[in-house]
């Protein structure tokens, strides 16, 4: 998820990070476990982006949209201490596995609801659940990754997020106009359950099922407090970053479908796939970011994120929606991976679990802010003027790391 080998790695003897390295192959069956799961649940949520129309048919409008989706990060935020402890007293794996569960529970919840007081209530729940198994397969990820190929793994690992959107907004959209809300939370929940199956197929992590790398090997070191990592000057440039650019992107999941719908586009389900078409293509060419240097494809990602993201304010004339897809998409299928290796880079061995947390955090953060702004943005002022907005804080995350970038470079080198 990185750039190169940094010196400190190049003057240790190689160790391989997992066993697979060894054969040749920088991935490994535990690997791809973690992958097919997090595929599932990001599937069974891409699904989801017809959501908003279900709060739209119980009478919500813009504003309604975006509290009940901030609900669902607000939940996965306050609750993120029981997450931390669950991993820590039961460990990543059963974390995952049971929480994915749960989450399936919550999607079925939804389908006897007639009020919008009752969405708020299950919306929490699943916030809380998703937010929960998210940050224990995030953990297993950080767990291995091979050594100086990061970029290329975490590239190819963010697929697991932008591959589903190339087919499940269709799928969800072809599901709730055939048979109805009811099958369309019903196929969510299916593919949550799949994602647990594939994570009871893991060892479980408290029996020692990673390899160490070099550099845990070399020298203990104390782990970093939540405030240390918090607050370290380089890290914060990412943690910044990460909300804005996490408040940018949520406009897209919350409010595509009524806007379009609203100006008589039909076929929503186009735009995402089109959008994740370009970002799957770039996120191939993972190890290209190692090669070129990931902080150097940052912020022209964010900056293209954003125009694609302001030009869906032209929704209704003719290709606009699909240019901005493509534009979203190019930008987005760089950044992600981008700011996500250089999270990791930056962070110090032994503070890896108590990074990722603070890190899932700070999405949960811009996905609930995300959709309370623009939500009351869009109630007052119209989609369009909240879709310039959204193209804005993309903009203003690439200026703010091209001027704290310098920083971030000497802590990378």
């Amino acid at each position: 998820m990185s750039e190169a080998l940094s010196a400190e790695h190049e003057a240790e003897p190689a160790a391989p990070r997992h066993a697979s390295t060894v054969h040749g192959t920088i991935y490994g069956r535990n690997f791809w476990l973690v992958f097919g799961a997090t595929f599932a649940l990001n599937t069974a949520f891409s699904v989801l982006v017809m959501f908003p129309l279900f709060i739209v048919r119980l009478h919500g409008n813009a504003a309604t949209i975006g509290a009940v989706i901030g609900t669902s990060s607000l939940a996965a935020l306050l609750t993120r201490p029981a997450a931390s402890a669950a991993i820590a007293t039961r460990g990543r794996r059963w974390t995952a596995l049971w929480f994915l569960v749960l989450t399936a529970f919550a999607m079925v919840f939804y389908i006897p609801l007639h009020s919008i007081s009752g969405v708020y209530a299950v919306t929490a729940l699943n916030g809380f659940a998703n937010g929960t198994a998210r940050v224990a397969l995030f953990a297993m990820v950080y767990e291995i990754l091979p050594e100086g190929r990061q970029g290329e793994a975490m590239a190819t690992f963010s697929l697991s997020g932008q591959m589903p959107a190339l087919f499940a907004p269709l799928l969800g959209e072809a599901i709730l106009k055939r048979w109805g809300f009811g099958a369309f939370f019903c196929s969510s929940a299916a593919l949550l359950m799949l994602g647990a199956a594939m994570v009871a197929m893991m060892p479980d992590d408290r029996a020692g099922w990673r390899q160490p790398s070099a550099r845990r090997t070399a020298a203990p070191q104390l782990e970093a407090s939540y405030r240390a990592l918090l607050f370290d000057p380089a890290l914060m440039t990412f943690w910044i970053v990460t909300l804005l650019f996490g408040m940018a992107i949520t406009s897209r999941f919350s409010f595509i479908a009524p806007f379009a719908y609203a100006q008589g586009v039909r076929n929503v389900g186009w735009y995402f796939t089109l959008y994740s078409v370009f970002a799957v293509i770039v996120r191939a060419s993972g190890r290209t970011m190692d090669r070129v240097g990931i902080e150097r494809t940052l912020a022209p990602s964010l900056a293209l994120l954003g125009i694609g993201l302001g030009l869906l304010s032209l929704t209704g004339h003719a290709g606009i929606l699909y240019l901005a897809a493509a534009l979203g998409g190019l930008g987005h299928g760089f950044a992600y991976p981008a700011v996500t290796a250089l999270v990791i880079k930056q962070t110090q061995a032994g503070a890896m679990g108590r990074a990722s947390t603070i890190y899932t955090s700070v999405w949960d953060l811009s996905s609930m802010a995300g959709p309370y702004l623009f939500g009351v943005t869009a109630h007052y002022l119209g989609y369009g003027p909240m879709f310039i907005m959204a193209g804005g804080l993309s903009l203003a995350a690439a200026i703010y790391f091209v001027t704290a970038e310098p920083l971030a470079r000497r802590r990378i080198a």
